[in-house]
């Protein structure tokens, strides 16, 4: 499983950007993930070797909140 749970993010100016956020690998995407799919103009983080302008392994997923995140992937026991 290729997910990299980024949590809350924020902007240079300490602003607090919305939602809860996650990468994961296009494998990942399900149709359950699909209204979760954001493209920002530019990726913070990145899977090694990807390019975060225009990234081809790493899918940028915003949730609500954690909760929202957790329930589709909760944290290994």
């Amino acid at each position: 499983m290729s997910v990299d749970v980024i949590g809350a993010l924020y902007k240079d100016d300490g602003e607090h950007l919305t939602g809860w956020h996650v990468n994961v690998t296009p494998d990942m995407v399900t149709a359950e993930l699909e209204p979760f799919v954001v493209t920002p103009s530019r990726l913070r983080r990145v899977w090694a070797g990807d390019d975060p302008v225009e990234p081809e392994i790493t899918v940028a997923l915003r949730f609500a909140d954690e909760a929202e995140a957790l329930s589709f992937f909760p944290p290994e026991a």
